[in-house]
């Protein structure tokens, strides 16, 4: 592995002083779980690591008048066993259950899978879904951004050299009932192959309001406006079940075109969305 140089400060403005100081010289180092692995391969060529671990600042989860804020350095099973993202948000704790192995759960964290911009990055579907957004410091100041417009395509963001991602704020529907499913290879440490969430308010045995996002289906986890649209206002039974899935495929074979994965894709999605909202339906009846 290349030699670089190695800062752990403890302070977020300690930090946002050295990436002030090492522009694009400098990346960030958070659970590691990527960037460890680019290093090695020669993909990046730091000048030094800025380690963010040990800021205490950047930890933790915490309920505000209804928004759910997710500080950038907690990890995945400090998110998959919160009691607020449980109750609140449950389909993003199920994603951060089944991100990699447990090491990489106890040590990747929810600001390093939304930087590293991964088409099938676990926790994004979740965070998109619930109109996720990033708040980023600088010595310049502080900015806040949609995750649908932060991430520029497979490993690309509109984060700037200096700037630090301080929490992701998500907004659920009140009274909501949310769920996650991703398919891949095998049970453990598979990147997906495809990956979906649903969020749902339910007025008696209709649905008032319906957010979808999905992932490893583009550049990034994208909200599924058409099928968002479909679901609002429909009966919660199985006809309105299987229509959706009709609908998802078009969505995945229009999204995919000619890909090789396309076909594949195309039938997997109605099995993610079948998953989805079994989970749906048991998570409404408690």
């Amino acid at each position: 592995m290349q030699k670089v140089d190695y800062f752990r400060p403890e302070t977020i403005e300690e930090a946002l002083e050295l990436l002030a100081a090492g522009r694009e010289e400098y990346k960030i180092l958070a659970g590691g779980t990527d960037l460890v692995l680019h290093l090695r391969e020669r993909k990046v060529s730091p000048k030094a690591l800025v380690d963010i671990t040990h800021i205490s600042a950047l930890r933790g989860i915490r309920e505000e008048q209804g928004k759910i804020i997710i500080k950038a350095a907690t990890t995945f099973t400090e998110v998959a066993t919160s009691s607020i993202v449980l109750e609140k948000i449950p389909a993003l704790a199920d994603a951060c259950k089944v991100v990699g192995s447990p090491q990489i759960r106890n040590q990747g964290t929810i600001g390093g899978n939304i930087v590293n911009a991964s088409p099938a990055a676990d926790s994004v579907p979740a965070l998109v879904l619930f109109d996720g957004v990033a708040k980023l410091k600088s010595k310049r100041g502080t900015r806040e951004i949609l995750l649908t417009e932060l991430l520029k395509g497979a490993g690309k963001t509109a984060i700037e050299p200096d700037e630090l991602l301080e929490e992701v704020i998500l907004t659920p529907y009140p009274g909501s009932v949310s769920g996650f499913y991703k398919l891949g290879r095998r049970n453990a440490l598979a990147i997906s192959r495809i990956s979906g969430a649903v969020e749902l308010v339910f007025a008696g045995s209709k649905i008032e309001k319906a957010r979808v996002a999905l992932g490893s289906v583009a550049p990034n986890p994208f909200r599924a406006a058409e099928l968002e649209q479909f679901l609002s206002g429909r009966e919660f039974n199985e006809e309105t079940k299987e229509e959706l899935i009709v609908l998802a495929k078009k969505l995945v074979a229009d999204k995919l075109g000619s890909r090789a994965s396309a076909p594949y894709k195309r039938e997997a999605i109605a099995g993610v969305m079948r998953e989805i909202l079994n989970l749906i339906e048991q998570r409404r009846g408690r």
